[in-house]
């Protein structure tokens, strides 16, 4: 296949292509997933650590990933395939990583569904004040999770069949900006309660003691790594997907700096909504995923009735929304490459794959309940893609890139007949994909391997 083979392909806008790109990066990962993490490894000593790996290897791959998208305007397949025919596989890596977590994202974003519904009357869910027995409650639940999950992914599903423009492109420049205006608020909020400054400087001033407790200074940049992958939604095929639907006038290098630095705003605004809060209640921020259905619920409790249970409605409605975005991006990717590969019309492979992801997210929900051999397959898949799948395709895209097609033909297609005119750091980011990335990245990989299996 040759560059530009679908040219009949939609096409986003300027202001839509930057608006969907951090849609798809600012998400769960950014709002449930860092909060919890920077409370495990250390705060602030974790919060350093995910800035660079951002800057050394969030940046180049997501630069990286546009590139290939856009000069072969195709799906993450036949883009990695454009060169050379057998680098499909990479594609093809990253169609069943976002097949896998959007199948237990969609499960988290009901749970979030049915907490922001909750909070709606007042907060009645979950008032009996064990907040750790109403979310264990609800998760073993045989249905209501699973009806939560159908009504999230029915919600994608909508979405995506309205089109590239007028569903992908339109939602974000609704719902992204609405984010980050909710997120602000709850951050005022939370750094104005009594007891907020502990959260501040367990979050922002760096304390060494903390290392060893936190799994050492390899195993924090381990968490770091796979943060920002997940956060950024690099090795998911999203960048590729996306990129291929970028035209030459929109500039892919700025675009990517202004992802990488609302991504990590958004994370970071995210913690101060979230950690300074914790503190202030009193609980402790090392408790992990259920940070936010278990800890902020009694966050939300200990502030007047009625501002808690207003913040508790914002709250969980601007976590919809960064679900809602991200899930409709892992989406797209695979809707893409079915419609494309198969010539499938695009609302049939939108369905099929909604679809399948919804059923494979139900057995996800039945295993929190312990019912599938006392497994936990949320856990299962989240490790597995990001300590395994995603920095194998994170090497690949590096290999691909400074060795089989060249960074200087990616440096060409991001700066002819474009607005980028020259890449200033040209020569770093070559150097940095073709050694420093790829360096970095097997040496974590392997790392995370010993640490799992050994």
């Amino acid at each position: 296949m040759t560059s530009g083979q679908h040219t009949s392909r939609s096409r986003l806008g300027r202001f839509g292509f930057l608006m969907a790109a951090i849609g798809s990066a600012v998400g769960l990962g950014n709002i449930w997933r860092f909060p919890y993490l920077a409370g495990q490894q250390g705060g602030a000593i974790f919060l350093i650590a995910y800035v660079i790996m951002v800057v050394l290897i969030g940046f180049s791959l997501m630069i990286a990933e546009f590139a290939i998208g856009r000069h072969a305007a195709s799906n993450v397949i036949d883009a990695y395939g454009a060169y050379k025919r057998k680098w499909g596989a990479v594609g093809v890596i990253s169609c069943i990583v976002s097949f896998i977590i959007v199948s237990y994202y969609g499960v988290i974003g009901g749970w979030i569904m049915r907490y922001a519904a909750g909070y709606f009357d007042g907060g009645s869910f979950v008032a009996s004040g064990d907040y750790s027995s109403v979310f264990s409650s609800f998760i073993g639940n045989s249905w209501q999770p699973v009806l939560c999950l159908i009504v999230f992914m029915a919600v994608c599903l909508v979405i995506i069949l309205l089109g590239v423009n007028k569903g992908i492109e339109r939602i974000n420049k609704v719902l992204m900006p609405a984010l980050f205006v909710m997120l602000v608020f709850v951050m005022i909020v939370s750094l104005t309660m009594d007891g907020a400054v502990e959260g501040v400087k367990f979050f922002i001033v760096p304390n060494a003691d903390r290392i060893d407790a936190s799994g050492g200074v390899i195993g924090i940049f381990l968490a770091a790594l796979g943060q920002a992958f997940y956060s950024l939604s690099i090795g998911l095929g999203i960048g590729t997907t996306y990129g291929s639907y970028a035209g030459k006038d929109i500039s892919l290098t700025r675009n990517t700096v202004l992802i990488c630095v609302s991504d990590t705003l958004v994370a970071m605004i995210a913690g101060f909504a979230i950690l300074p809060a914790v503190f202030a209640a009193g609980e402790t921020p090392t408790v992990g995923a259920g940070l936010v259905f278990v800890t902020l619920p009694a966050v939300f409790h200990s502030l007047p009735s009625v501002l808690g249970s207003i913040v508790g409605v914002v709250f969980f409605l601007l976590v919809l929304f960064a679900a809602i975005t991200s899930a409709i991006a892992l989406i797209e990717v695979n809707v893409a490459v079915i419609s494309e590969k198969f010539g499938i019309k695009r609302r049939w492979a939108a369905i099929g794959v909604v679809t399948a992801a919804t059923l494979f997210g139900v057995i996800v929900s039945l295993s929190q309940g312990g019912r599938i051999g006392g497994l936990d397959l949320l856990d299962i898949f989240d490790k597995f893609s990001n300590t395994f799948l995603l920095p194998l395709v994170g090497i690949c895209t590096c290999i691909y890139v400074g060795y089989v097609w060249k960074p200087q033909n990616a440096i060409e297609e991001l700066t002819a007949h474009s607005v980028d005119g020259k890449f200033r750091l040209g020569k770093v980011w070559s150097f940095n994909i073709r050694y420093i990335c790829p360096l970095l990245i097997a040496v974590l990989f392997v790392y995370g391997i010993v640490d799992t299996f050994i």
